[in-house]
């Protein structure tokens, strides 16, 4: 595509980002400044005043990098944003993780939400950095039922859970719909959570007995999703069949029947 093109194509995409979310956290105030640079589908420089600062976009994947580097570029460099704090503040790169806020003549956007909307990135909480997750699952939800962006694609869509399709996605990440089958704690702690009957070659989520309790205080046993159907996020690896580790209860969505 020519390079009008792509800038045409861009800024239709930025004119029609979908609304901000009803609800949306308060977050800890951070730094503001001027956008330098984009170095990547989810980071960029930042100028403090304090010197330049490179910050991490939280709580977001971004599996189509070239469209959301382009689309950052177009809407952030050269642009005035403020970051907020859900979490952990600085990646072992001393990054900032944070949201992003761009300013406008009335109230600031929120950029992870327009980038989820716009279907230019996806949902990845951590540990550290779930708050928004709520909003957000909303607004993905949306685009991908609109087949905006990347859920347009079908390399990007949602997987079930056969284990001969999940074997060729082994060191990515993934979201992975089925129905659990059932629900085994053992006596370390560690819980699997299988998604078919034979739990050497089928895919399996494993709950480590240190994370349980945060599934817990969130109102989601992991003994209650057997028989549930779910959706879950996160890398795919090789242990027997196709497997996922989570650590937090923002990866697992609960789905209605």
């Amino acid at each position: 595509m020519p390079d009008i093109l792509k800038l045409f194509a861009m800024l239709f995409v930025i004119a029609c980002e979908a609304p901000q979310p009803a609800f949306a956290p308060a977050f800890e105030p951070g730094e503001s400044g001027q956008v330098t640079a984009i170095s990547g589908p989810l980071s960029l420089v930042l100028e403090t005043g304090d010197g330049p600062l490179e910050v991490r976009l939280a709580e977001l994947d971004a599996p189509d990098a070239a469209s959301a580097t382009d689309w950052l570029r177009a809407r952030l460099e050269g642009q005035d944003i403020r970051l907020g704090y859900d979490g952990l503040q600085r990646d072992r790169y001393d990054r900032a993780i944070a949201q992003v806020y761009r300013a406008g003549e009335g109230e600031d956007s929120w950029v992870q939400a327009d980038m989820v909307s716009a279907g230019l990135a996806r949902v990845l909480t951590h540990p550290g950095n779930r708050q928004a997750a709520a909003p957000l699952l909303q607004l993905e939800a949306q685009a991908r039922a609109a087949g905006a962006g990347l859920w347009g694609n079908p390399a990007h869509r949602v997987r079930d859970t056969h284990p001969d399709g999940l074997a060729q996605d082994i060191g990515s990440v993934q979201l992975v719909q089925g129905r659990v089958v059932e629900v085994t704690r053992l006596r370390s702690g560690r819980t699997y959570i299988n998604f078919g009957l034979d739990y050497r070659t089928d895919f399996t989520v494993v709950v480590e007995a240190g994370d349980e309790a945060a599934f817990e205080e969130a109102g989601r046993p992991l003994a209650e999703l057997e028989g549930r159907p779910v959706r879950v996020r996160g890398w795919i690896e090789a242990e027997n069949g196709p497997l996922m580790r989570i650590d937090h209860p923002e990866r697992i969505e609960w789905l209605d029947e």
